[in-house]
């Protein structure tokens, strides 16, 4: 999900607190907390067959999974977003990361109904996520890193609540409201192969249609011209 938003890039490490909040994450300059390996990775664009797969659990947090959510966050602040989901970095699994600190937009993070700072509660970095206890409605603009140049107003739960597993590998419960609310429905949609395009209104899809096909046979052509290079290099 795509945002305006600034940041600097730092590594990634597990923030480990006393409190009950010790399942959040930040980032960290120190050399000293250790470091993730991470890059800016290719976001894939529509058209890309990955982006309609149903992403696989992920049962283990394995130094690889580590490094990918690592390189998802420095894809996703690279990216100007406030979400990315693994579909959209090539991979199809349960994985998503959302920061919506640098935004204007209003947002709300609870747990057991105690509102929790956005700014020291983000990055979220969650496995497996599930969402439930939909309330209210909020209609805004959306946009997706992989569908650039594409904004329409969506509808969506105002409050949702989210269940998932940090990569500490334990669970993690909170509400949300606001545009955390609308960056998690939009990351989980990703995850089960839905894109922000399918949650548009009739009139919006067939006014977009030609661009969204335009954009669909460029990324199938570009897919098609990689495979054949990678065909050659194989021969020779």
């Amino acid at each position: 999900m795509n945002e305006a938003e600034s940041g600097a890039g730092h590594h990634f490490v597990p923030f480990v607190s006393p409190s009950r909040n010790s399942w959040l994450f930040h980032f960290d300059a120190s050399p000293l907390c250790g470091y993730t390996q991470r890059m800016v990775l290719e976001v894939t664009k529509y058209g890309h067959p990955v982006l309609r797969e149903k992403g696989k659990r992920v049962e283990r947090v394995t130094p690889e999974i580590r490094e990918l959510a690592a390189s998802m966050l420095e894809t996703m602040r690279a990216e100007d977003g406030v979400g990315l989901a693994a579909q959209q970095v090539g991979h199809a699994l349960m994985l998503t990361v959302i920061d919506v600190s640098s935004s204007e937009r209003p947002s709300q993070l609870l747990i057991d109904g105690e509102s929790l700072d956005i700014k020291t509660s983000m990055p979220l970095v969650l496995l497996n996520p599930r969402l439930s206890k939909p309330v209210g409605v909020q209609v805004a603009s959306e946009g997706c890193l992989s569908i650039p140049e594409v904004n329409a107003e969506i509808r969506r739960a105002e409050k949702v609540t989210v269940r998932a597993t940090g990569l500490d590998g334990k669970e993690l419960v909170f509400d949300c409201t606001g545009l955390l609310a609308r960056a998690a429905q939009h990351e989980v949609d990703h995850l089960n192969g839905i894109l922000f395009v399918d949650r548009m209104d009739a009139a919006t899809r067939v006014s977009l249609a030609g661009k969204l096909k335009k954009m669909q046979k460029e990324t199938l052509a570009r897919l098609a011209k990689t495979a054949k290079s990678r065909r050659t290099l194989v021969r020779s």
